[in-house]
């Protein structure tokens, strides 16, 4: 009986000095100071069936925070009653759902962990596109840090006013 937990105790240790560190983000933050964007608000991205899909929340001191939320709604205003204190706590906790961005000129840049694999933070995605308006903007190139490109098509993000966002502060990003 001594073996087998010796065994499996030797087994896990082996296992887990294969699995690769969490990996930090590629870009720094750095605080936004412009215009480019509104950011008293939300923006939220819709699927090709015109559902929102994603929403994300930008900050001045760079920091941006998602919220990934599948639904079958079509209007921001109704959106809203899906953002509740429990879905915003319980997203807040999770490291891939924080991120940074940069805006230079019309040029739209953020990075943030991939959803995590075996607990590990083995990627980073990094999404570049240009702002439309004060209020929209298209992504047009994901750059998984493992696998290179990915994704497709153009995904256009719209601007949404809500009040008060979800504090910034998180452990994730210094």
């Amino acid at each position: 009986m001594k073996n087998i937990y010796a065994n499996l105790i030797i087994l896990f240790l082996l296992l887990s000095s294969c699995l690769k560190e969490n990996i930090p983000l590629s870009n720094s933050r750095e605080d936004y100071l412009g215009d480019q964007l509104r950011i008293d608000g939300f923006y939220h991205q819709i699927n090709k069936d015109g559902y929102i899909v994603n929403v994300w929340f930008y900050y001045r001191n760079g920091i941006l925070f998602q919220i990934p939320i599948r639904s079958e709604i079509t209007d921001p205003a109704a959106f809203i009653s899906l953002l509740t204190k429990e879905t915003i706590e319980s997203n807040r906790k999770r490291k891939y759902n924080w991120g940074i961005f940069k805006i230079k000129g019309n040029e739209f840049l953020s990075e943030h962990w991939e959803t995590p694999t075996q607990g590990n933070y083995l990627a980073t995605i990094t999404m570049t596109g240009e702002i439309l308006s004060d209020t929209s903007y298209v992504i047009t190139k994901y750059i998984n840090s493992q696998r290179g490109m990915s994704g497709g098509g153009d995904s256009y993000w719209y601007f949404y006013p809500f009040s008060p966002k979800p504090d910034s502060t998180n452990v994730f990003i210094k």
